[in-house]
């Protein structure tokens, strides 16, 4: 089957639709790859929000009203104007994880379980083209593995299937070593071989193979976040999150993550942004006594008290993590501590170590925008495998990118508001951080 698009016109694109869409990661990675996401379901209402307003050209339906996937019937498939069979390409989506986590506390009775067959219903009932379903390498373990084998059961009746299959998105150019589980369908009538991606990127800090053409490098550490304001310098961090950009970047990665420099591979329309800005940079203050303990971590060496390890400059990052809804305890998962300086990294150094550009915007609390990142596929690593679903149904983009989209400011400006005014400094923190031996995701 060989479809051609033009990259001019989003509506010429093959069209995908995302179920549990957080923040959008995986939705910019396909529009990216040439998708056009013409609708994303987001249940929590602060995330889809930003998604919302990160995807301008998607239509974001979130809260527990519209958002809810177990309230997608074929009424709401018309209400929402989701298309259906062939005109449909794409059904992807990432259901919640944390009865499957193997980093938390496994539960085989959690409700949030059954969500991985709430996607195959949707998927059954759309038919589109093809599928694609995310999640943490817990779902595939032995004690859980009943929701998932009961998901593919019912898809498989209708599509052929590759996987459940693990990869690192260190393979694909995201400076992180974060692995995640992709089953990738395509419909049986379409007589296609699904297949996920071979690595594009090598783990390796040889750079003359890379100097010699005969390799390409996932950047690392310092590559992603070198040219990023040092937050210590700027006491206007602690409450706003906020500087003008004062470094340039040196690297090719960074130039891409500010715009500097156009990624031939990127099909993304693009947004309106200020691009001297850069944003989620709100400090987090550490007392004395645990600045002391990390003045003497080495690299990739962890704080015992606290879990929280010393990035390596020159190698990937460790996984960076979610915690939980305040549903489940407003857990805050430990961030890394950065390469030179004593303190854990910003919102945005963690985007940019999963490949979200600077663009791309998160809350502007900490405890809000840290989720978002950490529970969002890298969208490089879903580029990827957008490539080749597109690749495997013969669908051309051309180069190019659609119009520039503008964003709704707001979607987003009350909180960036009261973030500015809220005191947060002076508040007493209430969220405990879970060591990550017993993180949630």
């Amino acid at each position: 089957m060989t479809l051609s698009s033009t990259s001019s016109d989003l509506a010429a694109r093959p069209k995908a639709v995302e179920l549990f869409a957080g923040v959008g990661g995986m939705g910019l990675g396909l529009e990216q790859a040439g998708f056009h996401v013409v609708a994303a379901v987001e249940l929590e209402e602060i995330t889809g929000r930003y998604a919302a307003y990160n995807l301008p050209a998607t239509e974001v339906y979130y809260g527990e009203e519209q958002g809810d996937v177990r309230r997608m019937t074929h009424d709401a498939y018309r209400h929402m104007c989701i298309p259906s069979g062939d005109d449909l390409a794409l059904v992807a989506g990432g259901p919640p994880c944390q009865g499957f986590s193997l980093a938390g506390k496994k539960n085989a009775r959690d409700p949030l379980n059954d969500l991985v067959l709430e996607f195959a219903r949707v998927v059954c009932d759309l038919r589109p083209l093809a599928f694609l379903m995310e999640n943490v390498p817990g779902i595939a373990h032995r004690r859980s593995s009943w929701h998932l084998d009961e998901c593919l059961k019912r898809l498989g009746r209708h599509y052929r299937i590759a996987g459940p299959s693990t990869l690192c998105a260190a393979d694909f150019g995201v400076p992180q070593l974060r692995n995640r589980v992709f089953a990738l369908g395509f419909r049986r009538d379409l007589c296609v071989a699904p297949s996920l991606p071979s690595a594009t990127h090598v783990r390796s800090n040889d750079r003359s193979q890379q100097e010699l053409g005969l390799a390409v490098f996932t950047p690392t550490v310092w590559d992603a976040i070198h040219d990023l304001p040092r937050v210590d310098e700027h006491p206007e961090l602690i409450d706003g999150d906020r500087v003008p950009y004062t470094e340039q970047p040196d690297s090719p990665y960074a130039r891409v993550m500010r715009g500097h420099a156009v990624d031939p591979a990127d099909r993304a329309y693009r947004v309106q942004w200020d691009a001297t800005l850069c944003t989620n940079l709100r400090r987090t203050q550490h007392g004395p006594s645990m600045k002391s303990r990390f003045s003497k971590l080495a690299f990739g060496q962890a704080d015992k008290k606290s879990g929280i390890r010393r990035l390596h400059p020159h190698q990937m990052s460790t996984t960076i993590r979610a915690g939980t809804t305040r549903e489940r305890g407003s857990w805050s998962a430990p961030r890394p501590l950065h390469p030179f300086q004593n303190r854990v990294l910003t919102t945005r150094e963690c985007a940019r170590l999963q490949s979200f550009p600077d663009w791309f915007l998160f809350h502007p609390v900490k405890w809000h925008g840290n989720r978002q990142v950490g529970n969002a596929v890298p969208p490089l690593l879903a580029r990827a495998i957008g490539r080749q679903i597109l690749d495997s149904l013969g669908i051309m983009i051309s180069p190019g990118h659609p119009a520039v989209q503008e964003r709704r400011e707001s979607l987003v400006a009350n909180d960036i508001a009261r973030a500015r005014t809220s005191g947060l400094s002076r508040r007493r923190v209430s969220q405990q951080v879970i060591h990550p031996a017993r993180n949630a995701r």
